[in-house]
């Protein structure tokens, strides 16, 4: 068995969810659990370095939240919160010693201490981003998400079609470039592959899935579309733990697609099973999917072989379903 916390979104953001679910993934399926926490629009969790301890985002009211597992329960406390100094945080990254805090409304990243504890401190550093892209959707920066890996902080911003790279110099981050994206492509998702290290990132709004390298000069090694409909937004990037296949959702059409991770050739699409594919997580050889606007989460069996996916099971209804994040504790 394996238990699930599920982001969700409240009535502040349009949703019905009362906080972050927990629910059980076992042989014979995926099953409600209980209410993990009350809470306002945890719209993306994070697990902390801290064992126990997972982050969360308040997007509606703009806040960051710790939160402590209880024991083995299913129950959270929070360990204290923190507001955001822009709108609409939607995206979690921590290290051991900071938290990043990705506002999309207006743009900025928050960089937060955190205690050995796990706690969150007063924010440190607030990252700010100028400039636009050619979409409706990008009438100025929008800090989608933030991939923080030794002295490096990687920004995707969505509106201004860049990923920006910070280093830290002693105690602050310091903008050191830019890398430019295709314009209209909404950098929005990063993933990392657990075997070869790659770094792939998602464009929310053409559809393309880049791999990024080159070490302190950011540049794009390889690109491809993965079969977005006119409409579509895509969202959710996860690698599976063989670092072989890749896996998103696209919004509008409401299908899931799996990629081959170094070729980056679209291996099948199908149905999400819901609407409005969001947050995904790759468990054993299950795909999860959480379907935001149907209130489902949806698995899918990967034919370990060719990255092909097969729904099983009936999906689970759940309130207003953003987020997956297992707990492997």
């Amino acid at each position: 068995m394996t238990l699930l916390w599920i982001g969700a979104y409240t009535e502040n953001m349009g949703g019905f969810s009362k906080g972050i679910a927990s629910v059980k993934l076992e042989p014979k399926g995926i099953f409600f659990d209980s209410m993990g926490a009350l809470t306002q629009s945890p719209s993306y969790l994070a697990h902390s370095h801290t064992p126990g301890v997972i982050y969360a985002v308040d997007e509606g009211s703009g806040k960051v939240e710790a939160f402590q597992r209880k024991g083995k329960s299913s129950s959270l406390a929070s360990l204290g919160s923190q507001p955001t100094t822009g709108t609409l945080p939607c995206h979690l990254a921590a290290t051991a010693q900071w938290l990043y805090v990705s506002n999309y409304g207006t743009g900025q990243v928050d960089v937060y201490p955190l205690d050995r504890g796990g706690k969150i401190g007063p924010v440190h550093q607030t990252l700010s981003s100028t400039g636009k892209g050619p979409r409706p959707e990008q009438e100025g920066p929008h800090a989608h998400s933030t991939l923080a890996f030794g002295d490096t902080a990687l920004v995707a911003d969505l509106g201004t079609d860049r990923v920006n790279v910070y280093r830290w110099h002693e105690t602050k981050l310091e903008a050191e470039s830019s890398l430019e994206l295709p314009p209209g492509t909404g950098p929005r998702d990063f993933a990392v592959s657990p075997v070869a290290g790659k770094i792939y990132l998602l464009g929310e709004l053409d559809g393309s899935v880049f791999v990024l390298g080159g070490g302190r000069n950011l540049q794009i090694m390889k690109a491809a579309k993965v079969g977005a409909a006119p409409g579509d937004h895509a969202a959710g990037l996860v690698v599976d733990p063989t670092g072989r296949f890749l896996f998103t959702g696209l919004r509008g059409s409401n299908r899931v697609v799996s990629i081959d991770a170094n070729s980056l050739e679209v291996i099948s699409a199908l149905p999400s099973g819901g609407d409005t594919p969001r947050g995904m997580c790759v468990v054993g050889n299950l795909l999860l999917v959480a379907n935001q606007k149907s209130g489902t989460i949806s698995a899918f069996q990967i034919d370990q072989q060719t990255g092909a996916l097969v729904m099983v099971g009936t999906p689970l209804l759940i309130d207003s379903p953003t987020c997956i994040l297992p707990d492997f504790s």
